[in-house]
């Protein structure tokens, strides 16, 4: 298992969807969920636009503000 780079209030921006669309941000995580079985660390995380979803640590492309806080 990974160390856990992010906490609750960071906030972060995300790599291009699946399609290559831009993801907005900044993302502001909420809680670090479970490792999934490849044990690469999850987190729930809501956008500018105010939805929730769950991202991998593999989305995440740096912080949304230089080590931004809310």
């Amino acid at each position: 298992m990974t160390a856990i780079a992010y906490k609750a209030g960071d906030l972060l921006s995300l790599s291009p969807d699946m399609v290559n669309r831009p993801r907005p941000g900044p993302f502001e995580v909420l809680r670090v969920m479970p490792s999934r079985d490849n044990a690469e660390e999850q987190y729930r995380v809501r956008g500018p636009d105010g939805r929730e979803r769950v991202i991998g640590h593999h989305e995440i492309v740096g912080n949304g503000g230089a080590g931004a806080k809310i």
